[in-house]
């Protein structure tokens, strides 16, 4: 469309100086005289642009006019095509993409960069950045979703629900939907999600502020969190601390150690984690969860004939 190639040419305009009318031509796939015409209506809409002639001459907007990258410092630019591109590793988007290359062209212009991150480890699979568009296209249209449902339990269903938003966290991509038979929210695990399909029908119900309804609903998760006592030596405190940077450490006598963590009851991740210490560390309580411990410890270990004692 016309528009968005507009705004685009503005946004190189303001990162490059001197563009020839061929090569923008050529990036946005028009005519020379296409974009002579384009440059007239920025013109039109207030935009200072110029042209210089010559073998090297092109089209540029007065230095006056321009934000300069000077106003975000040269961190700040590492920092933002950091964060844009951590996530592109977990959401799959044209326009994430293009933003990308655009912020990359900035970046290369002030002397390129010097810190790159590697978050492929946690980019969710085809078929997650699949359902995504689904989703944000159900949401943009008021429309209802079914599918097919398997819990972190086993357990499976077929929900037909209102989605509203998608968010990432846990290294995961959730859904923020709303059961309008059993009027509540109720967030799901897209890689949990299978058969999904867009169901006929308009959505109506006024939910307000999307956001506030994703706080009220994870305040309400969290309150059936359990708090862990855990016990460990204090050699240690490195691992700990690193693993749990928000958790105060007490030091019990010279060589022992404990912390407090609240985890959610039903999320397996976490058991993983504390398993994975072995030895290192002890579950004190709620003698529940210890329990369930030890039991998905033996039934690991029942894979190889070995029996752990309580």
């Amino acid at each position: 469309m016309k528009v968005d190639r507009i705004l685009e040419i503005i946004i190189y305009l303001l990162n490059h100086d001197n563009v020839p009318a061929s090569f923008l031509a050529e990036r946005f796939h028009v005519s020379v005289r296409t974009i002579q015409r384009d440059m007239i209506s920025i013109s039109s809409i207030g935009i200072p642009v110029y042209s210089e002639g010559g073998k090297k001459g092109g089209y540029s907007i007065l230095p006056t006019y321009k934000m300069r990258n000077t106003d975000i410092r040269e961190d700040e630019q590492q920092m933002i095509i950091k964060a844009l591109e951590s996530l592109a590793t977990s959401y799959k988007s044209d326009t994430l993409d293009s933003l990308i290359e655009k912020y990359n062209a900035i970046i290369e212009k002030e002397g390129g960069r010097k810190v790159f991150w590697d978050f492929s480890v946690t980019k969710e699979n085809r078929q997650v950045q699949d359902m995504n568009k689904v989703l944000e296209q159900a949401i943009s249209n008021r429309n209802y979703v079914a599918f097919d449902y398997r819990n972190a339990n086993g357990d499976r269903s077929h929900p037909v629900m209102e989605p509203l938003a998608i968010h990432y966290k846990w290294y995961a991509w959730y859904l923020f939907a709303y059961d309008s038979e059993k009027k509540e929210y109720r967030t799901f695990k897209v890689a949990r999600m299978q058969n999904l399909v867009t169901t006929p029908g308009k959505a109506d119900f006024d939910h307000g502020d999307i956001e506030e309804r994703m706080k009220e609903s994870e305040q309400a998760y969290y309150k059936t969190c359990i708090n862990i006592e855990v016990h460990f030596d204090k050699e240690e405190s490195g691992l700990i601390e690193e693993y749990f940077p928000d958790c105060t450490i007490e030091h019990l006598d010279e060589n022992l150690c404990r912390i407090f963590i609240d985890v959610p009851s039903k999320e397996r991740l976490w058991k993983a984690l504390l398993l994975s210490f072995g030895d290192r560390v002890k579950v004190i309580g709620p003698d529940s969860y210890r329990d369930e411990l030890i039991n998905t410890a033996q039934k690991f270990l029942s894979n190889y004939d070995i029996q752990l004692s309580q």
